[in-house]
């Protein structure tokens, strides 16, 4: 399995087809599988890196206190020992705010910027029910019922209505053999409370485009609109579906990258 000591951490990482360097970089509790359902297609276009944050999936640190600005350092740390120059970013919520971090701290080794489905920072009802859920784990609920009780803050309503895609996400997290622990969520939860980039947003000089959707409850869509306000230059987008898109509608997310980029 392919791995590369970056700072102090083992992370996890994996490239797939030719082309233009594109990183995606997956939020708060998921791993690289995040991105299975988009990968196909990026992988037609781009060479795609997919990895593991720290405190997810199969990348490996010391266990200590984790911040976006530690994951953004990791994640231009991997860019380089790949030998990839001026790579596409896409962020995804907390991934989001890493792409943010990144484009802020090296401007000058990113291309375009996605920032999809995040803020500046979480906003204080989002962060409660994250909590509430990290709380539901630490009291040994359930992970079948703890699912069902997260997803309706994460998935549109159409989705939500078919049987079968609960029975289907929840087959995919319960099978993933890296499934995050509980210590290492609470240490991602952690680094979401310090995660606030209002103050040097304006400096980001990427050309940058904002992904939102019309039923996110975690990023709310008048948060996508003040990104693209003090972004300079930045485009909105707005696509059905809610906070977890790229899982519920990876083939709209897709077109929306691939028209953005080339």
């Amino acid at each position: 399995m392919p791995f590369l000591k970056v700072n102090d951490a083992q992370l996890y990482y994996e490239v797939h087809g030719d082309g233009a360097p594109l990183v995606l970089i997956a939020g708060y509790t998921c791993d690289h599988t995040f991105w299975t359902g988009m990968l196909h297609d990026l992988a037609a276009k781009f060479q795609v890196l997919i990895f593991d944050n720290r405190a997810v999936g199969q990348t490996k640190d010391g266990g200590g206190k984790i911040t976006l600005e530690m994951m953004a350092d990791d994640t231009i740390g991997l860019i380089k020992q790949l030998g990839m120059k001026c790579p596409h970013i896409v962020g995804h919520s907390m991934g989001g705010g890493i792409a943010q971090t990144l484009a802020k701290k090296y401007p000058y080794d990113i291309a375009k910027l996605i920032i999809a489905n995040s803020a500046t920072k979480i906003n204080v009802r989002a962060m409660t029910a994250i909590e509430d859920m990290l709380n539901l784990r630490k009291q040994n609920v359930d992970l079948d019922v703890l699912i069902e009780t997260c997803m309706p803050w994460f998935f549109s309503s159409s989705y939500l209505a078919v049987p079968e895609n609960i029975a289907k996400f929840k087959k995919i997290l319960m099978s993933n053999s890296y499934f995050q622990t509980v210590e290492d969520q609470e240490r991602q939860f952690h680094a979401l409370q310090l995660f606030d980039t209002e103050k040097w947003l304006h400096e980001i000089k990427a050309p940058t485009l904002i992904m939102s959707a019309e039923e996110d409850i975690i990023a709310l869509p008048q948060e996508s609109q003040h990104l693209k306000k003090v972004i300079a230059g930045a485009e909105l987008v707005v696509i059905p579906g809610a906070h977890s898109v790229p899982l519920e509608l990876p083939g709209k997310v897709n077109k929306v990258i691939l028209d953005f980029l080339t």
